[in-house]
């Protein structure tokens, strides 16, 4: 590190699941850099005091965000681009003449991890549970990708009609379809998707039960921390397929880097 060193930041509440820090710092290394990207523990309660404080750090061009403040620092941006326009999410910020300029690339990073691992999404059937910043995001990427049904399934209600309705307007070709949070049909999707929360770190609890799931059907979980979350564990034990949380963002590294002309 040296004093005109770049400084990156990754903010959320709680930090200690967040792998972006150690990834993006080895890529500004392997690629000769003057750059790293530090953890930061930020509470919702002082985002406003955050966001006030960095525009005035020379060296500090810009973030990732993540758990629970991709839609909450909304707000503070001076300009959204497109996706965080359309998706009310965001999840990469860049700081330009002190204006807070926000993207979101989890939806695109979401599907390019999927065909990077040679998974299909086109004319597809899937189920997410959770439309917050991330699952929010995922919808709008799988609709412009063009699967065949999107099944939407969260804990509010209310919350969950209004976004249905949103998609809707998009006039797309995706059936687009909502489920009971307790009592959801997901048997005939090829892939359904844990888009919240849960299961990271010490949480133990399932979002869905494997078992209701087709035998050939993909489980994803996009908790990156732990790597074998125990909804893929329950995937593993009754023999689905899975895909981990970490391929969205790898299939971010080239989006992030563009955004912020690194490479």
């Amino acid at each position: 590190m040296r004093a005109n060193t770049k400084i990156f930041g990754c903010i959320a509440d709680p930090i200690n699941h967040v792998k972006a820090p150690t990834l993006f710092t080895k890529m500004f290394h392997e690629q000769n850099i003057n750059a790293i990207m530090i953890p930061i523990n930020v509470s919702s309660n002082n985002l406003e005091n955050f966001f006030f404080g960095i525009r005035s750090i020379e060296n500090f061009v810009g973030m990732t965000v993540t758990i629970p403040h991709k839609t909450n620092v909304l707000k503070y941006c001076d300009h959204l681009e497109k996706e965080a326009k359309d998706t009310q999410s965001v999840n990469w910020i860049k700081i330009e003449n002190k204006k807070i300029i926000g993207t979101n690339f989890d939806g695109i990073g979401f599907v390019q991890g999927l065909r990077n691992t040679n998974l299909i999404v086109e004319n597809k059937d899937f189920a997410i549970f959770g439309i917050g910043g991330a699952g929010s995001s995922i919808c709008h990427s799988l609709i412009r990708n063009n699967v065949k049904t999107l099944k939407l399934i969260n804990r509010d209600s209310n919350k969950l009609i209004v976004f249905a309705n949103k998609l809707k307007e998009l006039k797309s070709n995706t059936e687009i379809l909502i489920d009971d949070f307790t009592n959801y049909d997901i048997s005939e999707y090829d892939y359904v998707i844990n888009a919240t929360s849960l299961g990271l770190k010490d949480n133990k609890d399932l979002i869905f039960d494997v078992k209701k799931t087709k035998i050939d059907c993909t489980i994803i979980d996009i908790v990156m921390d732990p790597e074998e979350t125990i909804l893929i564990k329950e995937a593993i034990k009754y023999k689905r397929n899975y895909h981990l949380g970490k391929n969205m963002l790898v299939s971010q590294i080239k989006l992030a880097g563009n955004f912020f002309n690194l490479w």
